[in-house]
């Protein structure tokens, strides 16, 4: 192994992104193709109002991921960048804070189509500006009908825990509910599952708007599902939001949903189940991996028809042999995916105090390809360069059933849709990219 790629560094490019390699069909010349591409960067505060953001900077880049020039946004976070070509790579850098502490979020993007605009959605808590909103927090009791054990609750409205004050009452603590100050606060779900006295499913749930104490009296139906399932979630999505989660361990063959309710004509349903792997090490790290089906469907019973792989992927998790030294990457032997989503989470220093900042690196790629990590991140080797150490690697390998084209995968994750996915579920996402999509998931903690 050279220096400039160590184990580390090789564990992490296991899951990462990017096109081609080795000899690429598509790599001869494009002719010319003059356009403007456009992508606007967007803040969204605690009621959903969206503003722009501007502490981000694009690298346009070329298919080998070698930087042509950098761009910044204007005011409002609007990137109007004149290309010739009708795909393009590109790269954003942006500032990111979750917590205390601001560092770098770096997403780049293979061949993205020119005539589609993007949207990316900043995560930074210092800058999102709540004075159009109007929060209010609360305790919120459920009055339901009696549930013997194993209570849990839900709600689309968020909160901090829950206290089961008796079978029939259970306090949601602290929940928060925020809307615009011109509009009426909106409408929240407070659901509670468990068992009866005869120890079988049940659940019960109302609708209310989180300033007051709830009565939970729909009840939900216990659904028949595969005898053999595998641990299995559903919710219903309407408004902009997830309702009424439910759940069914591993082989309990049904699960209870809330079907008879007033905004069932407007929901959507989502089942998800994941089969979790054997975690294995390699001379790398552990490595993890699991495997998730996740569909949408106005019909309950098509999204509750998910059935994760429960063979192993034809991937070397020993030696992670699908990344190359010279960067290149081939997970093509996996049939039918078409798209590799890595994530890197760096150990990077503040190049000002020389402190502690977590840096992540994401990229969206085909299912072969090249990395654009090798030699660090361009105009930013003060935070990542080839030698920066990286703690672990995500890789997410993606199959959609309802789209076989790589473009139709990246045009979607670059519009930003997967960043703010509840709010883009309408009750034709059946037929939409993300109705219907499988997926393995790898981790590697490194050593």
């Amino acid at each position: 192994m050279s220096k400039r790629l160590p184990f580390t560094w090789l564990a992490s490019t296991l899951l990462l992104s990017a096109c081609g390699g080795g000899d690429d069909a598509t790599s001869s010349p494009e002719s010319p193709f003059p356009s403007t591409f456009t992508l606007q960067a967007k803040l969204v505060n605690d009621c959903g109002i969206e503003s722009g953001f501007n502490d981000i900077e694009l690298l346009l880049q070329d298919k080998n991921w070698q930087v042509l020039s950098r761009h910044q946004p204007d005011q409002d976070g609007q990137f109007s960048v004149d290309v010739d070509s009708s795909h393009i790579n590109y790269t954003l850098v942006a500032k990111h804070q979750s917590s205390d502490i601001e560092s770098l979020e770096v997403l780049s993007f293979y061949q993205v189509a020119t005539a589609q605009s993007a949207t990316y959605y900043a995560t930074h808590q210092g800058l999102v500006d709540n004075s159009s909103c109007l929060c209010q927090t609360s305790d919120i009791e459920l009055n339901h009908p009696r549930i013997d054990s194993d209570i849990r609750a839900h709600s689309s409205a968020d909160f901090t825990n829950i206290d089961v004050l008796s079978q029939t009452r259970t306090r949601f603590n602290q929940v928060q509910t925020c809307k615009p100050h011109d509009q009426d606060w909106p409408v929240h779900s407070f659901s509670v599952q468990g068992k009866d006295n005869n120890g079988k499913p049940a659940g019960f749930s109302g609708f209310g708007n989180g300033l007051t104490d709830v009565d939970g009296f729909e009840i939900a139906s216990s659904i028949q599902i595969a005898n053999d399932n595998y641990p299995l979630t559903s919710q219903q999505i309407f408004d902009g939001r997830a309702h009424l989660l439910t759940s069914a361990p591993a082989l309990q063959g049904e699960i209870l949903v809330f079907d008879l309710h007033d905004y069932s004509e407007h929901a959507v349903y989502q089942g998800n189940s994941v089969y979790q792997f054997e975690d294995s090490t390699s001379i790398f790290g552990t490595v993890s991996v699991f495997s998730q089906h996740t569909v949408y469907s106005r019909d309950y019973n098509v999204a509750l028809d998910v059935k994760p792989e429960t063979r192993q992927a034809n991937i070397d998790l020993a030696r992670l042999t699908e990344i190359k030294q010279d960067g290149f990457y081939d997970y093509s032997a996996l049939n039918d995916y078409q798209m590799a989503n890595f994530t890197f989470v760096y150990r990077a220093k503040n190049p000002q105090t020389q402190l502690d900042m977590p840096v992540q690196w994401r990229i969206f790629g085909p299912i072969e390809g090249q990395l654009p990590i090798v030699l660090g991140l361009a105009h930013y080797q003060d935070v990542i360069s080839a030698d920066t150490p990286i703690k672990e690697t995500h890789v997410d390998l993606i199959r959609s059933r309802s789209r076989d084209d790589y473009q139709q995968y990246i045009d979607y994750f670059a519009s930003g849709q997967y960043q703010y996915p509840l709010q883009n579920i309408s009750i034709n996402s059946e037929d939409a990219f993300a109705g219907d999509i499988e997926s393995y998931h790898i981790r590697v903690k490194l050593k």
